[in-house]
């Protein structure tokens, strides 16, 4: 069909770390594909081993899940780890999708 993906988000179990790794690695290398930790990116300490153990090119933050100042901790190591970001959602309201735009379109650090 002539699509050629450009994200695989979470295509691993949770906490499968080392499939995480091991996919990044095989999409980043050989295809040219980022994969974007999701369901694995749940808290700080999360994001500091998906960055240093190199397991995903982009964090997606759901505000949901982490809340607002988890994510700006989550935003700024993700940044000095030279991840990129993302912001999605779960079943919030469009008040809530309507901030988390907000949040990502202010910070300017959002993909």
């Amino acid at each position: 069909m002539g699509v050629t993906p450009v994200l695989f988000e979470q295509p691993v179990h949770r906490d499968d770390w080392e499939g995480l790794g091991h996919v990044s690695h095989i999409a980043r290398e050989k295809y040219g594909v980022s994969v974007a930790a999701d369901e694995s990116c749940r808290s700080l300490n999360d994001v500091s081993r998906i960055a240093e153990g190199n397991l995903a090119d982009v964090i997606n933050i759901k505000l949901a899940k982490v809340g607002v100042m988890g994510a700006l901790d989550i935003i700024d190591v993700a940044k000095d780890a030279g991840l990129s970001l993302m912001i999605g959602g779960m079943v919030e309201t469009r008040l809530a999708m309507g901030f988390a735009g907000h949040l990502a379109a202010g910070l300017g650090c959002f993909k």
